[in-house]
């Protein structure tokens, strides 16, 4: 269109120009002609120079972006935990990712891999390698992103929605093991299995309010291990989980964080040696019940001070009303608790303090425990830390029903390389 446009300017001014020079007047035609074959030929450079413009814009988009603005590859981080220290006694129950025994030990190795999928779809996986025992697939799951009506569902194998620290990384942690409570109530490594969990987000009023319900697929439990809240009846078997989490922001400074907790399973215990298989009290029907309590204060203005404070408290109490002792019935109601306080001291520096009761009330699996431990941690960087870890416990130890004094401690080092994006709240 505009080559046909331009030709007709030219004839128009053509014949214009024809009519002046014949009125005797202006250029004669050879001038005329001789100036649009100039303009003509500006023209055509012009086009070809645009031409090669936009060749040379082509090719530099179809060059590879640089790294940090690519948009299809997930984001990958990896993270390590380092320990050296050891217990007093080795007859202690211990969570999947703590200390396994004394010397030198790589605590975890995580590797993360997380990306938005498409409009509909989020995706997280976590691989990790606990003390050296082999890789495992801490969590694998993916997150919609639009459902209606402030709804949002999980899928795959995840940390539960149980409490506070059951769903927290070992990174995550502000000591270096997990308190008694995780272990005993929750699981060997806690609630972590495949299954599907749907929350909503109460709309229309003055406080965060988010109600969750799942269920999980629980395998059974190693052998030897105490009587286990869930994985009775394999995999087959689901387990049910209901939460209730309220949030409350109380001024620029404070915040305050509530959360009740219910899963309905059945008990699992697998021995070995003479008489290998379930015991007794394996396949039982139980429910868990819990509350948890996270309070922190944190002035907004950094620039005045790095001081904070965070109080986290947590008790879970598990119902077995099916459970027998020598043939005779004898419902068990076993609990545990722990409260917790970590302050920032200064911009790198936490100290925390945390008390243990387990036993509240006592039960055969459970028996009367206290512990207190304390750390200290040093962050050189948001990408590195080192932590002084110790404690001290006082009850009767697994097989073991002489109360003693053991104790523990701990130096762990940590560090995290590549994008590792925030977990929830």
């Amino acid at each position: 269109m505009r080559r046909a446009s331009a030709a007709a300017v030219a004839g128009v001014l053509l014949a214009g120009a024809r009519a002046f020079a014949q009125a005797g007047g202006g250029a004669s035609e050879e001038e005329i002609a001789r100036a649009l074959a100039a303009d003509e030929a500006a023209r055509t450079k012009t086009n070809a120079n645009a031409g090669a413009g936009a060749a040379a814009a082509a090719a530099t988009s179809a060059t590879p972006a640089p790294r940090g603005t690519q948009t299809l590859n997930p984001d990958i981080s990896a993270l390590v935990d380092f320990a050296a220290g050891g217990y007093s006694n080795a007859n202690v129950v211990k969570s999947g990712d703590d200390p396994q025994s004394t010397g030198f030990k790589v605590q975890e190795i995580e590797l993360a891999l997380q990306s938005v999928v498409d409009p509909y779809f989020r995706a997280d996986i976590f691989l990790t390698i606990p003390d050296l025992a082999g890789l495992e697939v801490e969590e694998a799951f993916l997150t919609t992103t639009s459902l209606p009506a402030n709804l949002q569902l999980r899928a795959g194998i995840m940390r539960a929605t149980l409490g506070r620290q059951n769903g927290q990384h070992l990174h995550l942690q502000d000591f270096t093991r997990r308190p008694l409570l995780n272990a005993a109530l929750l699981g060997s490594d806690g609630l972590r299995s495949p299954g599907a969990e749907v929350s909503w987000l109460a709309p229309g009023i003055p406080f965060y309010l988010l109600l969750t319900g799942a269920a999980y697929s629980v395998a059974a439990a190693d052998a030897d291990l105490p009587l286990q809240t869930f994985g009775g009846g394999g995999r087959s078997a689901l387990s049910y989980v209901g939460s209730a989490r309220a949030f409350f922001p109380l001024g620029e400074a404070t915040s305050l964080y509530l959360g009740l907790n219910y899963a309905r399973g059945r008990t699992s215990q697998i021995a070995s040696g003479q008489m290998p298989g379930p015991t007794a009290g394996d396949g039982l029907a139980d429910n868990l019940y819990g509350a948890d309590l996270y309070v922190k204060w944190k002035p907004p203005n950094q620039a005045e001070t790095y001081a904070s404070l965070a109080w986290q408290s947590e008790y879970f109490v598990r119902q077995i009303p099916g459970y027998t002792r020598a043939g005779a019935a004898a419902p068990q109601v076993e609990g545990a608790a722990y409260t917790q306080l970590v302050m920032q001291t200064h911009r790198r520096w936490y100290v925390g303090v945390r008390g243990e009761i387990a036993g509240l009330p006592a039960g055969d699996s459970i028996t009367r425990q206290y512990a207190g431990a304390a750390s200290l941690t040093w962050g050189l960087s948001e990408f590195a830390r080192v932590r002084l870890y110790g404690e001290v416990r006082r009850g009767a130890l697994p097989l073991d029903a002489t109360q003693r004094t053991t104790g523990a401690a701990f130096l762990q080092l940590e560090a995290a390389i590549g994008a590792h994006g925030a977990h929830p709240f």
